[in-house]
């Protein structure tokens, strides 16, 4: 089994609840004449388990079965399951509130444990509205279970009500939107001008390996979280999303890529530009390679701003004085021009930590290109590791959000990793609360990673 695939994240959400169960189950048994909505709560995730259970074999099935052609591959990594996203929301909360009440219950300290057995963590009101948000999960996984097709399942997990209609095209229209559309005609001397523009980096090539890392929930944290709404809701506003290395900053901004093609692909008055600075391409940390990877990508989403940079392509290669290649300073006056154009510019930038000895100008001509912005046309979001240099230029007109502080993305694949080697017996285990402490030392210890 693929880890990669959407069985897999269903694994990985039986571990939790097996998890959040297991915790529960201890409380229970420590505390003599526990409320009844505990009890309740306990019965709940129990059958809850069961039935995420029966679904993720369902979907292994169904991943694993000859594809019909009308059905759309369960491999595409661009199927938003957002009922698993509100499953793992649920248990995730449960989790949490009981991390610190499984500490002092398994404390050597007798007043520890003592302690433990006094203080559930939720209010009763607030244990109520789980169980009853659990019931509502598990009247769609039953309907899903039942499912004869990958068709009827995605139909069964999905919020959006137009979802059964699309399924049939998807693909194609997957294939259409996660790319940036070429909106102008193109011919011979217009690739020309932008092969000048793009001759130093091919962004495009880092998103395809980004996507292809993706687990299929990972960054829906973000992508359907009221920070980014607010983000992708207002032009001219700007988020700096930081973490260490190997937190999967790149996979997060492949994901907010993803995100904003999808939800643009209808309006042509809304583009899209990114770039990806790696370590291994010196050229990616050059402010001119990231500026005209953009300026290229948003010209040919409008035939005005193809003209602008067109302009400026003659300017460069004018009979009047030597080919020069473009510079940053009139870059950003080209891609203020060119923006104005649309009702709303995207411009995602992963990795300008990568950018070595040129941080500081990469930065600063980011920042001036936020502040350019014309009527707040331009939103921007930036992800780096949180360096000093770099914080000290976006802190001021940039919203900072720490990957470190969001653990579900590292929590779920670790929980579905669990599952798929105990399932294989590549991994054997006699007491299962030896995995949930695996679990909870491995998503502890990662410190985001």
């Amino acid at each position: 089994m693929d880890v990669l695939s959407i069985s897999a994240s269903i694994a990985g959400l039986v571990s939790l609840a097996d998890l959040v169960f297991r915790t529960t189950t201890r409380y229970v048994k420590c505390v003599k004449g526990a409320r009844s909505e505990v009890r309740d709560l306990l019965n709940e995730v129990k059958t809850f388990s069961i039935l995420l259970h029966n679904l993720s074999l369902v979907a292994y099935d169904l991943e694993n079965a000859p594809s019909s052609g009308d059905l759309v591959p369960p491999s595409s990594s661009n199927l938003k399951l957002h009922h698993l996203h509100d499953c793992r929301q649920i248990l995730n909360r449960i989790e949490r509130g009981l991390a610190s009440l499984k500490d002092d219950l398994e404390s050597p300290s007798a007043l520890s444990r003592l302690q433990g057995r006094l203080k559930w963590p939720f209010s009763s009101t607030e244990t109520k509205e789980m169980i009853e948000s659990i019931q509502r999960h598990k009247q769609t996984i039953d309907l899903a279970i039942t499912a004869d097709s990958f068709n009827q399942l995605k139909r069964c997990l999905s919020r959006q009500e137009e979802t059964s209609k699309r399924l049939s095209t998807v693909q194609a229209t997957v294939d259409k939107i996660l790319d940036i559309e070429t909106k102008i005609i193109l011919d011979q001397a217009r690739r020309e001008v932008l092969k000048l523009f793009t001759k130093d980096a091919n962004p495009e090539l880092d998103f395809e390996m980004n996507k292809k890392l993706r687990h299929p929930l990972t960054g829906i944290w973000f992508t359907e979280s009221a920070e980014f709404k607010e983000w992708y809701g207002h032009p001219g506003s700007n988020i700096w999303i930081s973490g260490i290395p190997g937190a999967g900053k790149s996979v997060l901004a492949g994901a907010i890529i993803t995100k904003c093609l999808q939800l643009n692909s209808a309006n042509d008055k809304v583009a899209l530009a990114y770039f990806f600075c790696t370590y291994k391409d010196s050229k990616t940390h050059l402010p001119r390679s990231i500026l005209s990877s953009l300026a290229s990508q948003i010209a040919i989403q409008n035939e005005g701003a193809f003209q602008i940079l067109q302009e400026y392509y003659e300017e460069l290669r004018s009979h009047k004085h030597l080919p020069r290649d473009p510079s940053p300073g009139r870059l950003l006056e080209i891609l203020a021009r060119m923006s104005s154009f649309f009702d709303q510019v995207f411009v995602v930038i992963d990795g300008l930590d990568e950018c070595d000895t040129h941080i500081d100008e990469v930065v600063e001509n980011l920042t001036e290109l936020s502040t350019l912005r014309s009527h707040g046309i331009i939103t921007t979001a930036l992800l780096s590791r949180d360096e000093l240099q770099i914080r000290l230029q976006l802190e001021t007109d940039f919203k900072h959000i720490d990957i470190e502080a969001h653990t579900e993305d590292i929590q779920l694949y670790v929980a579905s990793e669990l599952e798929k080697r105990t399932s294989s017996k590549k991994l054997r285990l006699r007491d299962l609360a030896l995995k949930d402490q695996i679990m909870t030392q491995l998503v502890n210890g990662a410190k985001g990673m």
